[in-house]
């Protein structure tokens, strides 16, 4: 089992040099709407089927773009480490905004509905204002 990272190390898989991802993930924080955040969940039309999530464009964009600036890091061992506490009334750290967008990502592949979830109960806003605020200072 691996470590859990310090904040040092998770803050260090950031990429700042990757200056239009950053931008563009502003403009997904800026532009994320209520109806961005009620995801909806369909079986396709087959009844025989599970329902699974359908996610915005948004939502698609700020996953990949979570990547893309290195929120989502292998350093954090996210099945042996969790989610980290987190209390909506108070603001994400950095590294604990790479911790739960790491785990909310990864989980999503191995269970439909992570991300809906994360991004219905603010979560998800909450990872996306950590990171860019972080970018900024």
């Amino acid at each position: 089992m691996r470590e859990n990272p310090n904040h040092t190390q998770l803050i260090y898989e950031l990429d700042r040099t990757k200056t239009d991802a950053w931008e563009e993930l502003r403009s997904v924080e800026e532009e994320m709407t209520d109806e961005d955040r009620n995801v909806v969940w369909t079986n396709g039309g087959n009844t025989h089927s599970l329902k699974y999530p359908v996610y915005s464009e948004r939502i698609n964009k700020a996953t990949n773009l979570l990547y893309t600036v290195g929120a989502i890091t292998p350093i954090y061992n996210w099945r042996s480490n969790g989610l980290p506490n987190h209390s909506p009334s108070k603001e994400l750290s950095v590294a604990d905004a790479i911790r739960t967008a790491t785990y909310i990502v990864r989980s999503e592949r191995f269970g439909d509905g992570a991300i809906a979830r994360a991004a219905e109960i603010g979560l998800l806003d909450s990872i996306l204002h950590s990171l860019i605020k972080w970018y900024d200072e």
